[in-house]
């Protein structure tokens, strides 16, 4: 087992989670085509649980259309959950009243993806940063004004933006006073639904490292999700992977890019470009047959067992279980391989 591994399991040993997702689920109706027929769901998230400790990154991957922006908006309570349990500090998040959510609201914020519809064209950077503390506090116009100049340099802004709009700004201009917004208040937890996918390969890494100064100066939590292999492996502790609505498997994220034991960890693994020393490609190249199931009718059995070289009578009959292995990894696989 890597020292890493070890250490990150021992301190989640001895901390309580700050969030804890128990068996979420959130369907979508699917409008009927005749007034007698069968109504159908998506099934976007099914059944997913995790917990996210304190002052760690947990970082959700997976391909488009696995349920990972639906899982973030249905724990931010963009959308409600059809089933399932959600504690965060403590409390039970789904069943709090509108005023205690709204109170307990400044402790858990959210960084979408599109830097240009986050951000309202009609108020000016200064009001947008300000409206948190305008909301949530009952500091001045002159205390609020001093604290967004502040965050301003704290996202790498100048203090001559604050009167200006958002189209005056580019995208990695937007995405730095949408983070500013999201910080403002100091939450405990912050949802990244993938921040810098909009965002031109030159300004990513400046994103990711700005969020990674923020986390050690301010003491954040981070839940990242992105499509980006390699933006994953930068930015996170630790990595779950989803497919179809479920999670597959959980590790630490030098277990899941050096040891992945799910095959569609694997598969997903094998597409980045690695170039070892002799001029090859470091891992073999899957490919995986086959387009992703329908989330309206998911296959019985393992989800993956459709698209899965290992699959097995066995995958197509029985729903495998988020098992825990020795290393401390989560899988749901009758047949985990380590690789």
């Amino acid at each position: 087992m890597n020292a890493a591994t070890t250490e990150n399991m021992s301190i989640h040993a001895a901390e309580a989670p700050l969030l804890e997702v128990k068996h979420i689920k959130k369907y979508f109706p699917v409008k009927d085509r005749a007034l007698l027929a069968k109504r159908e769901y998506v099934h976007a998230v099914d059944d997913v649980s995790f917990e996210v400790y304190p002052h760690e990154t947990l970082g959700i991957v997976g391909e488009s259309g696995c349920g990972k922006s639906t899982l973030l908006q249905t724990i931010m309570r963009i959308v409600p959950a059809t089933e399932g349990e959600i504690t965060f500090c403590g409390k039970d998040w789904l069943a709090l009243s509108k005023d205690d959510l709204r109170k307990l609201r400044k402790e858990m914020q959210i960084v979408f993806q599109d830097p240009y519809s986050s951000l309202d064209p009609r108020m000016t950077i200064g009001e947008a940063i300000g409206e948190p503390f305008e909301i949530h506090t009952r500091l001045d116009s002159k205390e609020i004004k001093d604290r967004v100049l502040a965050l301003l340099r704290c996202v790498g802004l100048g203090e001559e933006y604050y009167d200006r709009h958002p189209h005056e700004f580019s995208g990695g201009q937007r995405q730095r006073i949408s983070i500013a917004r999201a910080i403002a208040l100091r939450p405990k937890l912050v949802l990244c639904d993938e921040p810098v996918s909009a965002l031109d390969v030159s300004i990513q890494s400046q994103i990711l490292n700005l969020l990674k100064d923020l986390q050690k100066q301010f003491g954040l939590t981070y839940i990242f999700i992105s499509h980006a292999l390699n933006v994953v492996k930068h930015v996170s502790d630790r990595v779950a992977v989803m497919y179809l609505g479920r999670i597959v498997e959980t590790a630490s994220v030098y277990e899941i890019y050096e040891h992945p034991r799910h095959p569609y960890t694997q598969a997903l693994l094998s597409s980045i470009p690695v170039i070892s020393d002799r001029g090859k490609t470091g891992r073999e190249r899957i490919v995986l047959e086959g387009d992703l199931p329908n989330p309206k009718n998911p296959p019985t059995g393992c989800r993956f067992h459709t698209r899965c070289r290992y699959a097995t009578p066995i995958c197509a009959r029985e729903e495998p279980e988020l098992r825990t292995c020795e290393n401390g990894t989560q899988v749901a696989c009758h047949s985990p391989i380590k690789i």
